[in-house]
C-alpha cells in the first residue's frame, strides 16, 4: 500500500500503509469495543487539514469522505487507557497509518468501508485531544 519502507512496518500491528498526520473534526462516536485482544475507541472524523503524509502522495487522502478512526488501548501495544471525553463536533489531531477506501475492510462500526486511520500510538502515531497528547 505504501510506496516507501519504514521500520514501523515490522511491527505486528502495521498494515504497511502510509502514515498521515491530520487535524479533523469528530463527526460520530461509537461505543468502545474489544477487538484483537484489546479495547478500541472508534469514531468517524472529517479531515480538515492534512499536515503530512509519508509513503504516498497527498492525493490518496480523501478529505471529502468521513474517515474511520480506531484507537487501541489497554494493553502493551496501544495507549495505556482510553482518551476521555471524545465528543462529536470537537477537533482532534491524529497521526497513524492511513488505509484508503480501496484497502479498507468493513467492520461492525465501519460498515461503509470509509478510509481508516489506525496505529495511532507508539511507535508510529499519537493523538492530541483537548490539549493533551497521547502516545
Amino acid at each position: 500500500m505504501t510506496n516507501d519502507s519504514y521500520g514501523h512496518q515490522l511491527h505486528p500491528l502495521s498494515l504497511h500503509a502510509p502514515v498521515v498526520h491530520v487535524k479533523a473534526t469528530i463527526v460520530k462516536v461509537y461505543p468502545d469495543r474489544e477487538r484483537s485482544g484489546a479495547m478500541h475507541q472508534h469514531f468517524d472524523v472529517k479531515i480538515n487539514e492534512l499536515i503530512s503524509i509519508k509513503g504516498a502522495d497527498a492525493s490518496l487522502v480523501d478529505k471529502n469522505s468521513d474517515t474511520f478512526v480506531a484507537i487501541r488501548y489497554g494493553d502493551n501495544l496501544g495507549l495505556a487507557g482510553p482518551i476521555t471525553g471524545i465528543t462529536e463536533g470537537q477537533e482532534i489531531e491524529l497521526q497513524g497509518e492511513y488505509i484508503d477506501h480501496n484497502h479498507a475492510y468493513p467492520t461492525e462500526d465501519n460498515r461503509d468501508k470509509y478510509p481508516v486511520i489506525h496505529f495511532t500510538h507508539k511507535p508510529v502515531g499519537f493523538v492530541i485531544y483537548q490539549g493533551k497528547e497521547y502516545h
